[in-house]
């Protein structure tokens, strides 16, 4: 997992090292190939998901609502007590989606499709590990 330092980390270096370069921060355009990728880039991704046809995103979730070929569930970026107040609402096709029930939680990486259901973004699957269930 690649990771990044950030231009705060990098200026305190530069102060503390005496180091003579400019901290430039590097924008979060996509999450493509990150993983898991953080919760701000997740969630303007998703928000913003029609500019991101295409992408592919690694993220955990938790189905809340199964039904017929609906799969609807909250994703984030790493796994949280609160995922119906930390995530965001995403709707899951293609293929193992079949087998999810309400209240498992999971990892997955999927591909944004640019399509939408009842507002939510949707995403292809083309992987997903069941890690637990809510019996609550």
């Amino acid at each position: 997992m690649r990771k990044y330092i950030t231009a705060a980390v990098l200026a305190v270096a530069v102060a503390g090292g005496g180091i003579a370069t400019t901290a430039v921060a590097q924008p979060v355009v996509s999450i493509q190939k990150q993983s898991p990728a953080t919760e701000a880039a997740l969630k303007e991704i998703l928000a913003d998901y029609t500019h991101h046809i295409g992408e592919t995103v690694t993220f955990y979730g938790k189905m809340y609502n199964v039904t017929g070929d609906s799969r609807a569930a909250f994703a984030t970026a790493a796994p949280t007590e609160y995922y119906a107040l930390d995530g965001t609402s995403i709707e899951l096709t293609g293929p193992g989606t079949a087998t999810l029930t309400e209240g498992d939680f999971f990892t997955a990486t999927a591909t944004i499709t640019g399509n939408e259901t009842l507002g939510d973004p949707e995403l292809r699957v083309t992987s997903i590990t069941v890690t637990g269930h809510d019996n609550s």
